[in-house]
């Protein structure tokens, strides 16, 4: 996909929605760790995102970097991050990419995108109803109250990346990922949901974009074939409990006012629909001038 053709698939950059900041409290960007690989060869980057299919990222980028140890290893792309994988040790799959990789024409950066409630969905699921870890007795309104505040107050006051925890990385916007604020229309961004059909799109878009950095064409269909069949033990959508939560979210007037004010911005910046948001989400409600008093 050329660069222009990105552009097309973007809503909003993020430096052209100052305007739309009037009654959302999350800061469209705040600066956040990133989990970058690189496979420098084949001129390719890829961005895993929490609750977004990171673990699928990085493993694709383990075996595209080190096909043989991979192997070797016995890992496969279901692996989670229990399982030990080398290429994690290795600086050079690791480190950040330089600037002359950034600067190559040639060089393709990707990064699995996901519906940002559907995303917030799975994380409850994963951390809060599956595990304990979200310390609110499994109280979606607790959790999503104490997620809301902890964002705006990363936001109101930049905090630097120390003050950053895991299940903050989890729970913030995907604007906040990848250092998405630069340099936004040069990334490849796969849309995946849940279920096989709403993959498939994506999975030929990866593999498209693995055959024209020269990768093998054998080892790309394997690519696609796992990723079509596969899933890590953290999936969730087959949960019992599934859809419990995503009535909670969509009837509980509290939580879907916070879980607007927080991914909102992610719904502008990114090509997803809109048609599940309240009205008010749906128009450019920040273009009507307010009332004066």
């Amino acid at each position: 996909m050329e660069s222009s053709e990105k552009s097309a698939t973007v809503y909003m950059r993020l430096d052209d929605v100052d305007t739309v900041q009037r009654g959302i409290d999350i800061y469209k960007y705040c600066w956040i760790c990133l989990t970058i690989a690189t496979v420098e060869d084949h001129k390719l980057i890829g961005c895993g995102i929490a609750k977004s299919m990171s673990q699928l990222t990085l493993n694709i980028m383990c075996l595209l970097y080190d096909e043989h140890r991979f192997i070797a290893d016995h890992n496969s792309l279901n692996d989670t991050w229990i399982t030990e994988r080398e290429c994690l040790h290795e600086s050079k799959f690791r480190k950040k990419p330089s600037q002359e990789l950034l600067n190559d024409p040639d060089t393709v950066r990707f990064a699995i995108i996901r519906d940002p409630i559907q995303r917030f969905v799975s994380l409850f699921l994963d951390k809060c109803i599956h595990t304990d870890y979200c310390e609110c007795n499994k109280s979606m309104k607790c959790y999503v109250d104490r997620m809301y505040n902890t964002l705006k107050n990363i936001s109101d006051y930049r905090h630097p990346l120390k003050e950053f925890d895991m299940y903050t990385f989890h729970f913030a916007p995907l604007s906040w990922m990848c250092n998405f604020e630069k340099d936004l229309e040069k990334w490849d961004l796969l849309e995946m949901g849940s279920d096989l059909e709403e993959r498939k799109s994506s999975i030929m878009h990866l593999t498209s974009i693995l055959k024209r950095q020269g990768f093998n064409e054998t080892l790309v269909d394997r690519i696609h074939d796992d990723m079509m069949s596969g899933e890590t033990t953290h999936s969730t959508h087959k949960s019992s409990h599934r859809l419990e939560v995503e009535r909670q979210v969509r009837e509980d007037p509290y939580i879907r006012d916070l879980l607007h004010k927080i991914y909102f911005f992610d719904y502008l910046i990114f090509p997803f629909k809109r048609d599940s948001l309240d009205q008010k989400y749906q128009t450019n409600f920040w273009e009507v001038p307010e009332k004066s008093i």
